[in-house]
């Protein structure tokens, strides 16, 4: 679904950022908590897809990125319970608060060959 924002350019969807800070004891066991509650939020619609991994500079940060259609279709998971279900799984591992935040993208993402 391709949207024109208010400036008149495209936005073809929206990208939801989140740093996760947890505590150095508990990052296999924020791995496997995560590996249980991301069909939490997979299977709502507008979701397109995300990835998570630990951020290169800090090991004990982990980002996650989410492809939603539209900042309502996130915000609907947000409102759903199972968001609440999704945070209490996960809130156990964080040292501090997370982090979010959205963009969207000016252009669907290009492919470079491989060099």
């Amino acid at each position: 679904m391709i949207r024109i924002n208010t400036n008149g350019t495209e936005a073809w969807m929206i990208v939801a950022i989140g740093r996760f800070y947890l505590r150095a004891d508990n990052i296999s066991h924020f791995e496997a908590a995560w590996l249980r509650v991301c069909p939490l939020f997979t299977n709502k619609p507008g979701y397109r897809g995300h990835r998570l991994g630990p951020q290169c500079e800090d090991e004990g940060c982990y980002v996650l990125e989410v492809e939603w259609d539209s900042l309502d279709a996130q915000s609907a998971f947000m409102m759903h319970g199972d968001f609440q279900t999704f945070l209490h799984a996960l809130w156990p591992y964080f040292s501090a608060d997370p982090d979010l935040y959205h963009f969207e993208p000016l252009a669907q993402p290009s492919r470079f060959p491989a060099i």
